[in-house]
């Protein structure tokens, strides 16, 4: 019978009681065919409970149809139990449901019907945070957009009696944030992203949503440093930051969050808006001996209380960080994670960045970790020397990573005299104004090491390669990689003169785990049947792996490698000596090396803070246990040590049982004071009992269930599901996708996508298993996930597992189509028909689309604004950007030929040329790309080849899931071009490399795998990324301030798909002398979206709109804005026709010129919208260059040459353009 339970970490038995109320000593009493029913019985309840995308529907139908088949053959005893446990469920199913219907209404009356949020795939990212533990489904995600709003609804929760959790970017590391009872509410505060920097005052105000990231990049435009930098920077927010007191590699020196607010806001338990202010600010961490003085304001400034705190009552003495106290002398909101308010601003300090910079790497060879740590120590106290002489520089950070980490990121060693990899790398980050101070500090911590021969000091050459130092350190999530993206993962705080024994202390633990793995397998290995237990060189390893295990025996000459080598080797030569049991114990040794427990640590180091990272398969009880233990072995001895269990993660539930009993207690009674409901993340921090048992999801499982499965494709759903499995839900890619918007609730980045994915996946095996087929529902719920992807590759640029979502995207879409819920029925049959015959009918649709865009914009003023209004397509609901009526072949009459020679001297030999494919946008709808690309090819002297007919590179089609017409249409190109490229290699034109001036162009044809006629690859590049190279730079050639508007799709070749934009940029300007401003978030358009999904898009232009009419202020009228991809040509366009007509953003109202040469379009965006190509085209070539270069273009040779020189000025004599070279503008 198919497995019709959840697919999670914790076991039945627990499932049993939790569900149905069996108590758990009676229940292991039960014979074992009633205990499988009962299993059985409460787990496919389960599915209710925890998934929301499972219907309760067919649940119920399912449960109560095998329990009244079992129940006539149950003694009565457990008849009466099961089914008065499924009653006791559906009753509180059904009053849970009751109260979320009356809490959606209530919840109308305190705030905007959009800020609360009832998608289920937002019930399952708000169940859990980075460490996938979960307890409870939360009721409602809301999303206050005020700090009104968040107080208003607190008093709704003291009202109605429900819990609130305010949560951050859901980074948290000890499931802090993860709904403990049921009737929880989940507070997301991401709305709440404004941000101001007080130069003067060196002073930042961040509301609680706003992305710590985002804030130091905004402090850094000004030159200043916001020190707050938890290695989660990229995804958690301000509020969590204060919420957790938040530290990162910078505390070392500047301390953690508390250390640099000026004030916070928040929300007190019973819905009060207070203000807390720190007064006389000193700009520096708070040191032992120093008192801290805080008033709590309320909301009109009158005083309510004043807390002082000694720098030894923050922290433990001799510890740089410590969370631990949470109670801190009653001071509101402050690490108390949630528990007593919710955050909604906060102001902090900021330092004006220092004028230098230097970053080194300390790399340690050998077989111990133990005189990194004495270095460690040693750079410490060198810090406390310069702290103590008047801080002339700065050690601004001191971080180090053991040789797991090594292992698992693939870390290239820096020291050219070493050889293998280091055991413990350092890296030091130390700041200053003084150059020759700096450098002296610099020597000073190189000298430290000396001439020791095992350890290398690398000093970075500059701040590039200082970054690619640190981009290691930004990697280190990937050790989860290894077990399917789930770890435990503990910060513990050592006093400094302990470091060396606890780098002791963790070699020795991970013996000791690779001990128990090697004497585990050697046990199975004894379980075999034929197996003789009388092997003297078994019982000798079985013996040795045994003490090594316990502790008796410190086998101080081997590590946990040379002993997990040695294991290895003996079970290899077990296979050989027992040919009969040689596959068995192979699959033991295998088991072996996946469940064996690897210990990584990774170390704040100049704060003794040490993250100890334990992967692990959450769908192994073994591992499981065995990880839990290494855990509390570590937690354990940081407290034997002096030190504390969390510097910067917090307590959440993980370390629940670890923290003192006396801060309990006095948190305890704190709360009881502030919040008497408990009202505010009930369930942590004041008592050790969780109220439910945490698990976690299990990919594996699903996998496992879903291969035994009817379920159709079950192949793809596997392979995808394999994917993303390994995601370590760090976040990364929140900062970069452009499907997150928070203002308007959109959180569709991939972290969230991939668990949303693992639940709709597992909804639609128990669908195919009881039903025999998916739900509809279930596959519109993934289609209307998966369409929230551009398909531009950014978020795995940044991914430290570089997990392809956008493939796991287009997979999907795929998959949606072939079961006939791709949604856009219209579009698909409008693109089955093009795809057929692209050559012909593509120019043709282009043709009529541009018309249809004239008649729509001359018709669209007769339809009432107000009916216009409510409709969600541009198509409908306003005029559109005009394209051109003409294209490309005709205008060049490309049929006669398509290869491009620049004028100049003949070398008769062969022209190492490009082929340029022009796609759609840049031959059809806005041939002035393709012109003005050609144009500079041949200024730039690179020969081109352009194919004779239309090919369109088919990401359409990709991104619909047409993946059938993509493939006929990828052959065919394939096809043709070899067939071309073979003919332009007979006339001369070696073509090396493909140009495109289009991004999703240059995605489509790397899929098409094109090499030359030798078989050789061709290489893939940017019209501007090889302008770059073949043009002179550095010249100043324009004065212009422009704004660059960063496609999706990276405009780069060979750089991370983030960077695409930048470097685009800083091409332009290196090429003109202009100044070009990036302006990032997609432009509504992506194609065919704007069309097919309107309401993504629209929000998404929206937001385009906002930030174009801000970063537009002071920008000449008549300045353009430029673009690097034809769609987004069109999507600026349309974002600057939705702004009114008089905003400076949308710049001036185009004139018709007195000699009639150009006259104003019918639909004027005002300010000119132009692909950079068209902008270069105009300043290196001259107002003149479609002239130019139309008149030698359109002269073409027998053999389908054409000449064009545009290398020179144009000639005194050239007339001016004429009509005919308009006709040749869109």
């Amino acid at each position: 019978m198919p497995h019709k339970g959840p697919h999670v970490s914790i076991s039945a038995a627990f499932v049993v009681n939790r569900i149905l109320r069996i108590n758990l000593d009676e229940y292991e009493n039960w014979p074992d065919a009633v205990r499988e029913l009962a299993a059985e019985i409460a787990e496919e309840l389960f599915l209710v409970a925890y998934n929301p995308f499972i219907s309760p529907a067919t649940v119920k139908a399912s449960v109560d149809a095998r329990f009244r088949q079992e129940s006539q053959a149950l003694a009565h005893q457990y008849a009466t139990s099961i089914g008065e446990g499924i009653t006791m469920f559906w009753s509180a199913y059904d009053a849970e449901a009751a109260f979320r219907k009356e809490l959606i209404v209530r919840l109308a009356e305190v705030m905007p019907a959009d800020c609360v949020i009832t998608r289920p795939g937002s019930l399952v990212e708000a169940a859990t945070d980075a460490t996938d533990l979960r307890m409870e489904l939360p009721l409602l995600v809301v999303e206050p957009a005020t700090a009104e709003q968040a107080a208003a609804l607190v008093r709704l929760a003291n009202d109605m009696k429900f819990a609130l959790i305010p949560r951050g970017g859901g980074s948290g590391m000890t499931g802090g944030a993860v709904p403990a009872r049921k009737r929880t509410v989940i507070v997301n505060m991401t709305r709440l992203t404004a941000m101001s920097v007080d130069a003067e005052r060196l002073t930042m105000t961040c509301q609680a949503g706003v992305i710590t990231q985002d804030a130091i990049d905004r402090a850094a435009k000004d030159g200043l440093l916001l020190t707050v930098d938890p290695a989660s920077k990229t995804a958690s927010t301000i509020g969590g930051n204060v919420a957790e007191n938040s530290g990162g590699p910078f505390a070392f020196e500047y301390g953690t969050t508390l250390d640099n607010l000026l004030s916070w806001n928040m929300v007190t338990p019973t819905g009060e808006l207070i203000e807390v202010v720190r007064t006389n600010h000193p700009r520096h961490k708070i040191l032992p001996d120093e008192k801290a003085v805080f008033e709590v304001r309320d909301q009109s400034g009158g005083m309510r209380s004043v807390v002082e705190l000694r720098g030894d009552e923050i922290r433990l003495p001799g510890l740089g960080k410590d969370v631990t106290n949470k109670v801190l002398g009653g001071l509101p909101g402050m690490q108390k994670e949630g528990v007593d308010g919710i955050i909604t601003e906060a102001t902090f300090i900021v330092h004006k960045k220092p004028a230098f910079s230097r970053v080194m790497v300390l790399e340690f060879f050998g077989r111990s970790m133990r005189p990194a740590a004495v270095i460690i120590g040693e750079i410490v106290a060198l810090r406390d020397r310069i702290r103590g002489e008047g801080d002339y520089v700065r050690v601004s950070a001191l971080e180090e990573f053991n040789v797991k980490y090594v292992q698992a990121i693939g870390y290239q060693r820096k020291s050219l005299r070493h050889e293998g990899d280091p055991i413990s790398v350092i890296l030091v980050q130390v700041d200053g104004d003084d150059e020759y101070l700096l450098d002296q500090t610099v020597n000073e911590i190189a000298a430290l090491v000396g001439d020791n021969e095992f350890v290398a000091a690398t000093i970075a050459r500059d701040a590039k390669e200082g970054e690619l130092f640190w981009e290691d350190r930004h990697k280190l999530s990937a050790i989860a990689k290894r077990t399917s993206g789930f770890k435990m993962n503990e910060d513990v705080v050592i006093p400094m003169d302990r470091m060396p024994d606890f780098a002791l202390f963790l070699e020795r633990l991970n013996l000791g785990m690779s001990a128990a793995a090697y004497r585990h397998a050697m046990q199975e290995v004894g379980r075999l049947p034929g197996f003789p237990m009388e092997d003297r060189d078994f019982n000798r390893e079985f013996s040795l792996a045994s003490r090594i295990a316990q502790g008796d025996d410190p086998a101080q000459d081997m590590t946990d490698d040379e002993l997990a080598a040695r294991a290895g080797n003996f079970l290899r030569g077990l296979e050989e000596k027992y040919p009969r049991l040689a596959s068995k114990i192979a699959k033991i040794a295998d088991y072996m090396r996946a469940s064996r427990i690897v210990v990584a640590s990774h170390m704040h180091a100049g704060d003794g803070n040490c993250h100890v990272n334990i992967p692990v398969n959450s769908n192994d009880p073994l591992m499981m246990e065995q990880a839990e233990e290494a855990a509390m072995q570590a937690m354990a001895m940081a407290q034997e040590m002096g030190g504390a269990v969390s510097g910067e993660h917090g307590i959440g539930i993980t370390k629940i049982s670890f923290l003192d009993k006396s801060k309990m207690d006095a948190l305890r009674e704190f709360k009881a004071r502030v919040d008497p409901r408990d009202i505010l993340n009930p369930g942590k921090l004041v008592q050790r009992q969780l109220p439910v048992r945490p698990f976690t999801f299990s990919f594996n499982r699903l996998i496992e269930d879903i291969r035994q499965s009817g379920l159709p494709d079950k192949e793809r759903f596997i392979r995808l599901l394999s994917t993303v499995q390994t995601c370590t839900r760090c976040g990364k890619c929140k900062q970069v996708c452009p499907m997150v918007y928070p203002e308007r609730s959109y959180q569709y980045h991939p972290r969230n996508k991939n668990m949303v994915l693992g639940a709709i996946t597992e909804a639609i095996y128990y669908a195919q298993v009881t039903k025999g087929k998916p739900d509809p529902s279930l596959l519109e719920e993934l289609r209307q996930m998966v369409e929230h992807c551009t398909g531009c590759g950014r978020c795995t640029s940044v991914c430290p597992v570089k997990i392809e979502s956008a493939e796991v995207a287009l997979a999907m879409l795929a998959f949606l189509k072939e079961e006939g819920m791709g949604g856009h029925p219209i579009k698909s049959r409008v693109l089955n028909w093009l795809s057929h015959d692209p050559a012909g009918r593509v120019p043709r649709a282009a043709k009529a689309a541009a018309l249809g865009q004239k008649v729509q914009n001359r018709v669209i003023g007769l339809v009432p604004r107000m009916w216009r209004e409510r409709i969600e397509s541009p198509l409908f609901s306003g005029k559109g950007p005009e394209m051109g009526m003409a294209n490309l072949y005709e205008g060049l009459r490309l049929d006669r030929g398509g290869f491009f020679l620049p004028a100049g001297p003949a070398d008769g030999g062969e022209h190492e040329a490009v082929l340029y494919f022009p796609g759609c946008g840049g031959s059809l709808f806005y041939r002035r790309i393709a012109l003005a690309t050609l144009s500079l090819l041949m200024r730039a002297g690179v020969p081109v080849v352009v194919p004779r007919k239309h090919l369109c590179c088919g990401y359409p089609l990709l991104s619909s899931g047409a993946d059938g017409n993509y493939r006929e249409n990828l052959e065919r190109n394939r096809a043709y071009l070899a067939e071309y490229l073979t003919e332009a290699r007979q006339a001369g034109f070696a073509v090396r490399s493909v140009v495109t001036a289009c991004g999703s162009c240059r995605d489509s044809l790397s899929r098409h795998q094109l090499t030359d006629p030798d078989g050789r690859a061709l290489a893939q590049r940017d019209i501007v990324q090889l302008l770059a190279d073949k043009l002179p730079l550095e010249r100043t050639l324009s004065g212009e301030r422009l704004i660059y508007h960063a496609s999706c799709h990276p405009e780069w070749s060979g750089v991370q798909a983030v960077k695409g934009g930048g470097k685009t940029a800083r091409a332009l300007e290196r090429l003109t002398g202009a100044s070009i401003l990036l302006n990032p978030g997609c432009c509504g358009e992506s194609g065919t979206g704007a069309y097919t999904s309107p309401g993504i898009y629209n929000a998404l232009r929206e937001r385009k709109r906002g930030r174009l009419q801000t970063a537009l202020l002071g920008y000449e009228a008549e300045a353009p804005i430029l673009v690097g991809c034809p769609s987004c040509k069109l999507g600026i366009a349309r974002t600057l026709l939705t702004m009114k007509e008089d905003h400076p953003a949308r710049g001036a109202r185009r004139q018709a010129h007195t000699d009639g040469a150009a006259v104003p379009p019918e639909v004027d965006t005002h300010r000119p919208v132009l692909h950079s190509v068209e902008w270069l085209a105009q300043v290196l070539l001259g107002d003149d260059w479609l002239h130019r270069f139309r008149k030698q273009a359109l002269k073409i040779d027998a053999d389908g040459l054409r000449l064009v020189d545009m290398a020179s000025s144009a000639p005194a004599s050239l007339a001016p353009p004429t009509p005919d070279d308009a006709a040749l503008q869109p």
